[in-house]
């Protein structure tokens, strides 16, 4: 998990380079979901790396970061998704 965390860090650091979508993030990503990470914090982070505005990726990348983290630490807890039919 702390090698993923990192890999994704990278990405929140480059992100002024452009759209952060290369195999090292959608693999941090995968592994992040192996241990646990809930669906929609992943999608959230998966989403801020595709943003076309350069301050609203970065912005975006680092709050779905700052999710991920809390969901590591057991800080806020899944949301109630209604099932999809």
């Amino acid at each position: 998990m702390d090698d993923a965390l990192a890999v994704l860090r990278a990405a929140v650091a480059r992100s002024h380079e452009g759209l952060q979508t290369g195999a090292d993030v959608r693999l941090a990503l995968r592994a992040l979901r192996f241990v646990g990470i809930p669906a929609e914090a992943i999608s959230y982070f998966w989403r801020s790396c595709q943003a076309e505005n350069e301050i609203g990726r970065s912005q975006s990348m680092n709050a779905a970061l700052n999710r991920v983290g809390l969901h590591r630490h057991g800080k806020v807890a899944p949301r109630d998704l209604p099932e999809r039919k």
